[in-house]
């Protein structure tokens, strides 16, 4: 939540929500399976756009959300994108246990992995050949 000395509007709650939404879906573990209570890997993807894209759709309404409550949506696109890099992602705890630093710290190396699988599919491995692909070929 932001933090100021006026109380927030209803709006800016619900934006701020929204944002803070789309920075929890990165770092939730995907599921195959689509279902409400599940984030996929689409959901992640799209998250992933949406908090860093530089431009089109997602940076559009990313900033139009950041607008609203008085943030520079090019500027947290800007840190995300430089947290994917190597820089800190913070614990959202003050005080973590070791137990859940250590799972945020492995959210987050799974979180750079597939920043770097988006952003450079040729450093991404490739699939296992099929073998059904060879016994068609061989036809």
């Amino acid at each position: 939540m932001i933090t100021t000395d006026t109380p927030q509007t209803p709006e800016a709650t619900l934006v701020t929500a929204i944002i803070m939404q789309a920075y929890r879906d990165l770092f939730v573990t995907v599921r195959q399976e689509s279902n409400a209570s599940f984030t996929t890997q689409s959901d992640q993807d799209q998250a992933i756009a949406f908090l860093t894209d530089r431009s089109g759709t997602l940076a559009r309404h990313r900033n139009d959300l950041c607008s609203l409550i008085g943030w520079d949506g090019n500027v947290l696109a800007a840190r995300l994108r430089a947290m994917m890099e190597g820089d800190d992602f913070p614990h959202p705890s003050t005080d973590p246990k070791p137990a859940a630093r250590a799972q945020h710290e492995a959210a987050v190396e799974r979180l750079r992995c597939r920043w770097q699988d988006l952003n450079f599919p040729r450093n991404s491995p490739k699939r296992p050949v099929s073998s059904v692909g060879h016994l068609l070929a061989a036809e």
